[in-house]
């Protein structure tokens, strides 16, 4: 199995750590983001090859990381457009390397183990990493799901006005499983048209949002506490992560 993490962008939410350090290295206890995600990985066994995709500050991650990590491959896809791009992009760009199922995690989340086994074990040709949504502490993409999990829709944050109805929402948390056959007939074919025809400054989300609303593919959401996962934006979650009890 082959897991990609999305590792371009800047980061200014971060900064001034970002000045000196890509995103994906800004350290939680003491690790950086992208090496904690990469151990979580190893310790699952499943993962072969790991595709970085890289922007700014690329060769320092490059440094650190190397071309294997913990019997894992590492593959790099740099993204040179990094500043002028979104993840749509980013993950458009790492086509020519998938041939497998895959994980997709984006590198600022801090996690625990619990977030891969989710992923492994749970049901649906592409899966989707969620828990309850509070309005109070988070923002971003929602999921609505039935009771099985399968998805009803997917609302970017741009779409969520003063009216919207969250009380059944589920926020992502930026991980997802795609068996190989979706990712390689389903995904990646669409997201290659909507960047052609949409542009590259936009998200993926919306990709598999209009996936779920066609209602032809087998996507499910997958629920784990919120007190699991951080995503790292802004200095404030970062001193949340610190404070996480794993």
């Amino acid at each position: 199995m082959q897991a990609i993490i999305l590792a371009a962008g800047f980061g200014k939410r971060l900064r001034p750590l970002t000045e000196t350090l890509p995103k994906a290295l800004v350290p939680v206890k003491g690790t950086p983001l992208l090496i904690h995600a990469l151990d979580c990985l190893a310790r699952a066994k499943v993962i072969t090859q790991v595709i970085l995709v890289v922007g700014h500050r690329a060769e320092d991650i490059r440094s650190v990381v190397g071309n294997e990590y913990k019997g894992m491959e590492v593959l790099y896809v740099e993204n040179p457009q990094y500043e002028t791009t979104n993840n749509v992009y980013s993950l458009a760009l790492a086509r020519p390397l998938l041939k497998d199922a895959c994980l997709l995690l984006e590198c600022d989340i801090y996690y625990t183990d619990d977030l891969i086994q989710a992923l492994l074990t749970g049901q649906g040709e592409c899966r989707i990493l969620v828990s309850p949504f509070n309005r109070a502490t988070m923002n971003g993409s929602v999921v609505f799901a039935k009771e099985d999990g399968r998805c009803k829709a997917l609302v970017l944050k741009r779409d969520q006005g003063e009216d919207f109805d969250d009380s059944s929402a589920l926020k992502t948390v930026n991980a997802y499983l795609f068996q190989k056959e979706f990712l390689l007939d389903v995904l990646m074919p669409n997201l290659d048209t909507y960047v052609k025809t949409q542009g590259v400054n936009s998200y993926y989300e919306l990709v598999i949002g209009g996936l779920i609303y066609y209602g032809n593919n087998d996507i499910r959401a997958l629920t784990i506490p919120a007190s699991r996962w951080y995503e790292v934006d802004d200095l404030h979650d970062l001193a949340l992560a610190e404070q996480a009890p794993f």
